[in-house]
């Protein structure tokens, strides 16, 4: 079973997204959303598709009957879907998914930071797609392809790397030195 994951898009309409993403979708057995949607008509955009999972982000608290969890079973494998906002405390971000699920999960998909990952960890996936429209910080549009069979796999797709990416990080790092040398910072490595 081939899945389509897709996060953060803070968008209204299915239209507002890149065109290679839809026509991929389009071709996928399902499609999963680990939340921000922004808005019902892009939800109930994407259930017209293909078949649909989607889970709550922060950004979706207007939405009714979106789960803030759900594990779904594909061919064996136990696929734990989160947004992940409000995961980080205490112990770190990693801890926070994965005490998330009341059973142990083959995968984690989650979204919420708009960083593309795809690690695994102690025997779990930990999948996050990044943000298919690009939003601050991402530093590129990606969606993310699951293969579920005998194993799981996965792919991030890069659709494109945002404009004047490496610009914005120097002008970061100059301000974060300059409130070093202020006393604002309390090492230089807060800023390298």
């Amino acid at each position: 079973m081939k899945i389509g994951v897709i996060a953060d898009t803070h968008v209204q309409h299915l239209s507002e997204l890149p065109t290679s993403l839809i026509n991929s979708l389009t071709h996928m057995d399902m499609v999963f959303h680990l939340g921000d949607f922004n808005s019902e008509a892009l939800l109930n955009d994407l259930k017209s598709i293909t078949n649909f999972r989607g889970v709550a982000g922060n950004h979706d608290t207007h939405i009714p009957g979106l789960p803030e969890k759900d594990v779904v079973c594909i061919n064996g494998k136990k696929i734990g879907l989160i947004h992940g906002h409000g995961c980080v405390f205490p112990f770190g971000f990693k801890w926070g998914l994965m005490t998330q699920f009341e059973t142990r999960v083959d995968a984690i998909l989650y979204g919420h930071t708009h960083s593309a990952r795809n690690t695994v960890e102690e025997g779990v996936l930990f999948f996050n797609p990044g943000s298919v429209t690009g939003r601050f910080p991402a530093t590129h549009r990606s969606y993310g392809i699951l293969t579920v069979g005998d194993e799981i796999t996965s792919e991030i797709v890069m659709l494109e790397v945002k404009r004047y990416y490496f610009l914005h990080r120097c002008i970061n790092l100059a301000s974060k030195a300059v409130s070093h040398c202020c006393g604002l910072n309390k090492t230089p490595s807060d800023y390298i």
